[in-house]
């Protein structure tokens, strides 16, 4: 007994005096909270009241989001409200988070139509080629790398047991046809069988998909995890480039160029149009274009009869992007 005691006390003796840990230097904050520190960032409450701001903060967007899109608005510069956010009130930022809604909730229904979509084109290519669509999947496994074998089966693996394409997998595991590939594995997977069937054929609008494709798919996951778009929507990054295809197509458009060059210089632009450019080649007439029309039109409504100032970047570059689908026809 008295060596465990013993023991005990010596490990006792051996860990760190714990320490009272240094007071964060942004705590969370209860909504009156937030709403004093709103107002000593010059931000009005004209458009709503504090005590519908506050309601909106506790039961429909927390502070952290919709607070960002601060960022859209310009700050004073010297004098005694320097720092002070020029013309903002709460409604111009519960307006942006509403139009951010909007925005990735069609953005995220196209992406998911061009997967579709995409899977029926490289079916159809499939049959109108003559290729058994067994044969198809052994060549394309055979032509993969080793890091590309892996991750296929990685994900096969992941999603063999999944409620909803699991049963397909245990059954064709060990011979799997196309068009089960193209139903059971995600967007990355099968864009890569895209590449293969594209090169396999010499099919030059094929591999355009497939290149164009990992635009979508990034566009779909920010949709999918409730991404903010607006809020740096104008945001430049000098490594992006627009693909060469959407600025063929355009070029070829009523846009001048100067805005073209303007707009197309940032991630978050260059996905939505991409995505919005890849749906109008892609997407035939039909139920899914018309239910993505309706959403557009009214996102677009919403932004025209917003009270957010015209020259926001938001707004413009919203404008921009109904601009854009009216050039490529998705909208009249």
């Amino acid at each position: 007994m008295e060596n465990t005691t013993q023991a005990h006390q010596n490990a006792a003796a051996t860990r760190p005096i714990e320490t009272a840990l240094e007071p964060h230097l942004k705590p969370m904050l209860t909504a009156e909270q937030q709403i004093a520190h709103i107002k000593s960032k010059g931000i009005a409450f004209k458009l709503v009241s504090e005590e519908e701001a506050a309601a909106h903060l506790r039961e429909k967007c927390q502070f952290f989001r919709i607070y960002a899109y601060r960022k859209l608005f310009p700050k004073r510069i010297g004098g005694p409200r320097e720092g002070e956010y020029v013309k903002l009130d709460f409604g111009h930022l519960k307006a942006l988070s509403n139009l951010d809604r909007q925005l990735r909730d069609v953005l995220l229904a196209m992406t998911l139509d061009i997967e579709h979509f995409s899977k029926v084109r490289l079916l159809a290519a499939a049959e109108t080629q003559g290729e058994d669509g067994y044969a198809i999947m052994r060549a394309y496994r055979e032509s993969a790398s080793e890091n590309q074998r892996s991750y296929i089966d990685s994900e096969l693996d992941r999603r063999e047991h999944d409620p909803y394409v699991g049963a397909i997998i245990r059954k064709y595991r060990h011979d799997m046809p196309m068009w089960v590939f193209c139903e059971s594995m995600p967007l990355g997977a099968f864009s890569s069988l895209v590449k293969f069937c594209a090169e396999r054929w010499t099919d030059e609008e094929l591999d355009d998909i497939h290149y164009l494709l990992k635009y979508v798919r990034s566009t779909r996951n920010a949709t999918a995890h409730g991404a903010c778009w607006v809020n740096g929507i104008t945001d430049i990054d000098p490594r992006m480039r627009p693909p060469a295809t959407l600025v063929n197509a355009l070029s070829s458009t009523e846009i001048p160029r100067r805005l073209r060059n303007k707009w197309l210089r940032g991630a978050r632009m260059i996905q939505i149009c991409v995505t919005l450019h890849l749906y109008g080649r892609i997407v035939p007439p039909g139920s899914c274009r018309s239910d993505r029309v309706r959403q557009l039109t009214c996102l677009f409504d919403i932004v025209h009869s917003s009270h957010l100032p015209a020259e926001n970047p938001a707004v413009a570059a919203l404008l921009f992007v109904e601009r854009l689908t009216k050039a490529t026809g998705l909208l009249l």
